[in-house]
Order: C-alpha cells, then sequence, then structure tokens
C-alpha cells in the first residue's frame, strides 16, 4: 500500500505541473478505457479486426505514457499522442467495429476533450481544426463508401444496440473521472492558493520573529479603534512594555539567545490577551497590546499580571537571572489627535516606570508617576 501511495504520488503529487498530471491521467486513464472498450467490443462480438484494433488503443496509450518518461519532451509527447488518438487510432476504430452503427462515433467526443485540456489556447485551436476537418472527412468518407465496415464485420441489430449502450457507459465513465480528477485538482489547487495568499498576509502584517503583528498593522488597528471611540465611546487602552536592559541580554548571552527572549516574552503577551486583543512589536524589544473596550483600571491589572509572568518565566536554559519587564498603560482620551499623540502618553508612562526601578507597570493613577512629576 505504501509503494502504491508512493507511486501514485510520483504520477500524480503537487510536486509536478499540472499539465504533467494530466497527462499522466490521460495516458493511464485511456489505457484502463480501452480496456473497457475491448471488453464492450468481446461482448458485442464486433470481430477480430475490432477486438485487435482496441488492444492496439491499449498498446498506444501506454506507449504514450512511457514515451514521456523517458524523453521528458512533454509538449511532443502530448502533440503526438493527441494526432495518433484522433488522426490513427479512433479513425481505425470507428471503421473496424462497425462504423456510424456502433458507438465508436462516442469516443470523437473524447478525442477532443483530451484536446481542449491538454494544449494551450493557439496549439489548441490549431489542433481542434484539423481534428474537426479530418472527423468530417471521417464521415463523409463512411457515408459514401458504408461497404469498407460492411466488409469488416455486418452487425446485427441487437449487436449493434448493445455495442452502443457498452460504448456510452464506457465514455459516460471516463468522462466522468476525468471531470471529477478535474474538479479535485481545481479544489487542491484553489485550497493550496488560499493558504499561500493567508501566509503572504500574514507575512505583510506580522513580525516574522515574534510572531506578533508589526508596527503598521498596529497603527491601522488603533486608528480603528479610535473611530469606534468616536463612534459609541467604547473605552480604548493600550500598555507600552520594553524589556529590562535587553542590551546587557544581548551583550552577555548574544543575540540568538536575545532572539529568544523576544519570542518567549511575545509568546507570553499572545497568551495572555483575549480574542479580540492586538500583540504587536513596536519596535527592537518594544511591544504594545491594545485592548478594545477595556478601561484604563482594567488595563493595569493586565499588565501588572503579566509583569509577574514574566518575571517568574524562563526564555532560555543560559539565562541566569530573572528578565522583568517595565509598561506604561495609556486610555484614548478625545483631545487626543493622532495614534502618534496616543502612543505617546503610554510611552511617558513607560519612561517614568524605567526611570524609578524597572520592573513595574505605570499609568495615569501609578503613585511612582506623581513623585516623578515633583
Amino acid at each position: 500500500m505504501e509503494r502504491l501511495k508512493k507511486y501514485v504520488t510520483l504520477l500524480f503529487g503537487e510536486q509536478l505541473p499540472i499539465q504533467e498530471r494530466f497527462y499522466n491521467f490521460a495516458s493511464l486513464g485511456g489505457a484502463f478505457a480501452s480496456v473497457l472498450a475491448t471488453l464492450a467490443c468481446v461482448i458485442s462480438k464486433v470481430g477480430t479486426i475490432g477486438i485487435l484494433t482496441c488492444i492496439a488503443c491499449i498498446a498506444f496509450f501506454l506507449v504514450a505514457f512511457f514515451a514521456y518518461r523517458i524523453t521528458k519532451k512533454l509538449q511532443a509527447c502530448i502533440v503526438g499522442c493527441l494526432l495518433g488518438l484522433n488522426i490513427l487510432i479512433f479513425p481505425a476504430l470507428y471503421f473496424t467495429v462497425g462504423g456510424i452503427k456502433s458507438g465508436m462515433p462516442i469516443y470523437f467526443v473524447m478525442g477532443l476533450v483530451f484536446t481542449v485540456l491538454m494544449l494551450d489556447i493557439k496549439p489548441m485551436i490549431v489542433m481542434l481544426i484539423v481534428e474537426s476537418i479530418w472527423y468530417i472527412l471521417v464521415f463523409r468518407y463512411s457515408y459514401l463508401h458504408p461497404e469498407v465496415s460492411d466488409a469488416i464485420f455486418v452487425m446485427s441489430d441487437e449487436a449493434m444496440y448493445l455495442d452502443q449502450a457498452m460504448d456510452f457507459f464506457v465514455v459516460a465513465l471516463s468522462t466522468s473521472v476525468l471531470v471529477k480528477a478535474l474538479a479535485l485538482c481545481f479544489e487542491y489547487q484553489q485550497k493550496r492558493t488560499n493558504e499561500l495568499l493567508k501566509q503572504l498576509e500574514e507575512l505583510s502584517v506580522k513580525d516574522p520573529l515574534s510572531g506578533a503583528y508589526n508596527r503598521r498593522f498596529l497603527l491601522r488597528y488603533i486608528e480603528s479603534g479610535i473611530a469606534k471611540y468616536k463612534d459609541t465611546r467604547a473605552p480604548l487602552s493600550i500598555i507600552m512594555f520594553d524589556i529590562d536592559k535587553f542590551k546587557r541580554v544581548n551583550d552577555d548571552y548574544g543575540h540568538l539567545v536575545g532572539d529568544d527572549v523576544i519570542k518567549g516574552f511575545s509568546g507570553v503577551l499572545l497568551k495572555s490577551c483575549r480574542n479580540y486583543d492586538v500583540v504587536a512589536r513596536y519596535g527592537g524589544e518594544e511591544f504594545i497590546l491594545v485592548m478594545p473596550g477595556a478601561s484604563e483600571e482594567t488595563a493595569y491589572a493586565r499588565a501588572e499580571q503579566i509583569r509577574k509572568r514574566v518575571e517568574k518565566a524562563s526564555f532560555s536554559e543560559e539565562i541566569d537571572r530573572p528578565i522583568t519587564v517595565s509598561g506604561g498603560v495609556a486610555s484614548y482620551d478625545i483631545r487626543y489627535q493622532t495614534v502618534e499623540e496616543f502612543i505617546s502618553i503610554a510611552d511617558e508612562y513607560l519612561y517614568t516606570a524605567k526611570e524609578t526601578g524597572r520592573n513595574k507597570i505605570v499609568w495615569k493613577g501609578s503613585q511612582d508617576r506623581k513623585e516623578s512629576a515633583l
């Protein structure tokens, strides 16, 4: 089973261009459909020549499959396969299994379908014109010379209807499988495209190191929160954090350990926020947590919880001392003219926290702020 799965992936996996996958499917599927057509000819008793022609059709599809495996020239193999199928194989089957009285004309539809699906626009148009003219000539010749097919096989009414019914079944089954395979392929490609678009979107708004949103997204998000505040007066608070003495961490332990601290602190923030809160890396070791609907007191309480969690956390085995953070809390006020002015209030409180001992959170109700003002 594992070997079969590996072989299926080799022939139809996403690592292959879609045109190559379809060629593999068409050649192997054509061989399988030809086996069914051969059985139909045996059951409907179309004669030895007709059965041998069906067997030749099986061989043709297998040759087409292995030709590409050997030459690796996909476009040449596609053109050769279509020409051989529509110019030689199908017309030969048409004349050897009963002509217009048989179900063979239904197979011509499959030849045209393969042409549409396997070629680009310009060669497809040329090939369709050539094939259509050729089919018209085949039908015209069989009309003028019905004795050609009759000489090979004279079909009874019972055999004629049986052959048409079985050929219709084979073509209908083959077409259904083909359409389903294409639909699944398109669905997978669409899903993969959506995943890639989502990844690109995340890359455009997120910081690659920390996994938090970047500064550009942060400013837009705060702007939307301010607009909502003006409409509903719903509170909007932010917390600006800074990792204490982060430069010393880089100097003492190296930048890789410093990166671990950034990622670890960001992880604490992400786990500590609500679904509609936003964590963003503002720059360097500075992060901002945006809390829509939260009062300044609520934001301060959350900031204290985060500060204590960081103090107890271990971000790297190489660090032998606690990592701490300082923070400043601000709530939006209609007097602020811009997003930057709003952020600057939290930044001022953060500066006060760092100037008065670090590892603390400062807001407008803090004693540290009052002492600093004095």
